[in-house]
């Protein structure tokens, strides 16, 4: 009893002996050791309740759990943030991006924690951090649209010759997915099965069209529905808008190009001011300090932050609705 009564003090001791920077950090680590240790058990225990997939594939259940799933009020934004970090094309999942985000914030917020000790600092650049990497997915969602449309043009090209052949359009749109590289390919291949299970060719074509939601891929989808409709020489049309894709994109190009000053332009103009902020606290931190010591210099401040940032918002939306034609 003597043994334990003195060896509390000098574990106490101890602890008052370590530096409280040592201190959070040990424990910063006993945290993320003790969610990944809980997070691997979870995911051990899911495995051995997780039906093994069929060798033919997904079932129809299978396929349509997450279209039955995105029509609930939740399921509509899962899907959404789904759809955003597909479009990416970086190889995340919703959940790994989600993970992704919240790790990186309290990463960020850790190290901050471990530098002031400063509870607000801490939860504003966690959250800044996590917000941050959603920015950068939003940024990179329209990769995905970006490279269908360039591949749109060959895989049209591709679909009228497979017409020509004498394949029936669910056959030739299976071979042309076999053709184009991805993402093209799982589009058309997701098409060809929907029209080769008896699925109407509107209904199926709509339904593909809102997934990718990109122009020339509508009127993809609008040719191929007319044709089911009311007939005519469907490989000559395909020719024909492969042709005006060609030329759009040819046009979309020499566009940016043209416009390519400007935009690097306006880039420089929006990061002038941080920099300018960032220069005056490295090497005049006094005199940033006085600035915001009186009151007329935070209203500045504050006036400058939010035109900054209305401004840099007009920009993404300009440039965001200039991708989607």
């Amino acid at each position: 009893m003597n043994t334990v009564n003195d060896l509390v003090p000098a574990v106490q001791d101890f602890f008052r002996a370590v530096p409280p920077t040592v201190t959070a950090l040990v424990l910063v680590l006993v945290v993320v050791v003790a969610v990944l240790l809980v997070y691997g058990l979870l995911a051990l225990v899911a495995g051995l309740f997780r039906p093994r997939p069929s060798p033919d594939g997904p079932t129809l259940a299978e396929r349509a759990e997450p279209l039955i799933r995105a029509r609930s009020l939740i399921g509509r934004y899962d899907a959404a943030f789904d759809r955003m970090v597909e479009g990416t094309q970086l190889g995340l999942s919703g959940e790994t991006a989600a993970g992704l985000i919240l790790l990186l914030g309290a990463l960020a917020a850790a190290a901050v924690a471990l530098l002031t000790f400063d509870l607000t600092a801490t939860l504003f650049v966690g959250l800044l951090a996590g917000l941050s990497v959603y920015l950068v997915l939003v940024l990179l969602q329209n990769r995905k649209r970006r490279r269908i449309q360039e591949l749109l043009p060959d895989g049209c090209f591709q679909l009228a010759r497979s017409l020509r052949s004498g394949l029936n359009l669910p056959a030739a749109l299976r071979e042309t997915a076999r053709y184009v590289p991805a993402p093209l390919s799982p589009v058309l291949e997701r098409l060809g099965v929907a029209l080769s299970l008896g699925e109407t060719t509107r209904g199926a074509v709509r339904r593909v069209a809102d997934d990718v939601q990109l122009t020339e891929f509508d009127l993809l989808t609008e040719v191929l529905a007319t044709h089911s409709e009311s007939g005519g020489n469907m490989p000559a049309l395909l020719d024909r808008l492969a042709a005006s894709m060609r030329d759009r994109n040819q046009f979309r190009g020499y566009f940016r190009a043209v416009t390519a000053l400007g935009r690097a332009t306006a880039v420089f103009l929006a990061l002038a001011g941080p920099f300018a902020i960032l220069l005056y606290l490295i090497f005049q931190p006094e005199m940033f300090a006085r600035f915001l010591d009186a009151t007329e210099g935070r209203q500045i401040l504050l006036a400058a932050v939010v035109l900054e940032v209305l401004g840099l918002t007009w920009l993404f939306l300009l440039l965001r609705r200039r991708d989607e034609y």
